[in-house]
């Protein structure tokens, strides 16, 4: 099915005569994009609604085995209507289409680097915060529950998996008990850590998120951990995030995150493995899950990992 015939109907796209730019995808080194395809669309001169224009997301049917649309799509409308994300014209989770406004030439996509920064690190912890305020999502799942998931995915789809994910596993085990058995709050959170899922706009600083694919009701703490594994990956300066997320230092809550992004990187290696396997011909999703599995063995393996697990 073509955009413009998934268009059809929604909105005030209905009938449009439509020009389309798509957007570039990549999975490695950075998953971006690789969950779906990307238009930036406007209708034509001759068209009723001249001049309007929106950035349409079209979900890869691939992504549907890993991706809770419903959440998805009702995090990201929450995330518009609370000036966190752009506005959602249209959503249709039947077909995978999410309508939001075009903010091309406003925003653009940030970057790791833009966050060595000590001011633009306290808006992005300032925006992750805020997802808490948004109403109950429709998912509750914690890594350890995806990484389930995405492990029989790969399986039943034949993928390969290394030779060690079994080791990997089981040095994850204890610390699921651990943090199960200390128990922790529930808050609707974004869940990818993944800064190409930031706008910046250049003029002000401000930020917005994107690409809702992983939210779900779960532990804050996972989704500072991910974030902290993506832009803060030594303890040194993690600290400092902690605390300005946190509002003081917990020495277990610390090292609960750092293990949500080792954890993380398992996840994201496994769903990178899966989509491998059912979309054959590229090997940019299987380098990604190298990648992943990579900074998941440097976690596992670091000396002070199993400190991590006993002080949880």
């Amino acid at each position: 099915m073509t955009v413009r015939e998934q268009l059809a109907g929604i909105g005030m796209w209905a009938g449009a005569e439509l020009s389309m730019d798509e957007s570039v995808t990549m999975a490695s080194p950075s998953w971006w994009g690789a969950d779906s395809a990307r238009y930036s669309v406007r209708a034509t001169e001759a068209d009723p609604v001249a001049g309007a224009a929106a950035f349409v997301k079209v979900m890869a049917p691939h992504s549907r085995a890993y991706v809770d649309l419903d959440t998805a799509f009702a995090a990201a409308r929450a995330a518009g209507a609370a000036g966190i994300g752009p506005t959602v014209h249209a959503a249709d989770v039947e077909r995978g289409v999410l309508v939001m406004a075009d903010l091309t030439g406003e925003f653009g996509t940030a970057t790791v680097e833009e966050f060595d920064d000590a001011s633009a690190v306290a808006r992005l912890v300032a925006l992750r915060r805020a997802v808490h305020r948004l109403p109950a999502l429709p998912r509750t799942a914690t890594v350890f529950d995806d990484i389930r998931a995405a492990h029989r995915l790969v399986t039943d789809a034949g993928g390969r998996l290394p030779a060690d994910l079994d080791w990997m596993l089981r040095r994850l085990e204890p610390a699921e008990r651990r943090i199960t058995s200390a128990g922790y709050d529930l808050a609707a959170c974004h869940g990818d850590g993944n800064v190409s899922n930031v706008l910046l706009r250049p003029s002000d600083g401000a930020l917005l998120l994107v690409d809702w694919d992983c939210a779900a009701m779960m532990d804050p703490l996972q989704d500072l951990g991910v974030l902290l594994h993506e832009v803060r990956p030594f303890d040194v300066s993690a600290r400092e995030v902690f605390e300005l997320y946190w509002g003081s230092w917990d020495g277990s809550l610390f090292d609960r995150c750092r293990v949500y992004g080792i954890a993380d990187c398992v996840r994201w290696g496994l769903i990178g493995r899966y989509a491998g396997a059912v979309e054959p011909g590229t090997h940019e999703y299987t380098k990604f899950a190298d990648w992943q599995f990579l900074r998941a063995r440097a976690g596992l393996r670091d000396p002070h990992f199993d400190d991590r697990v006993r002080n949880l």
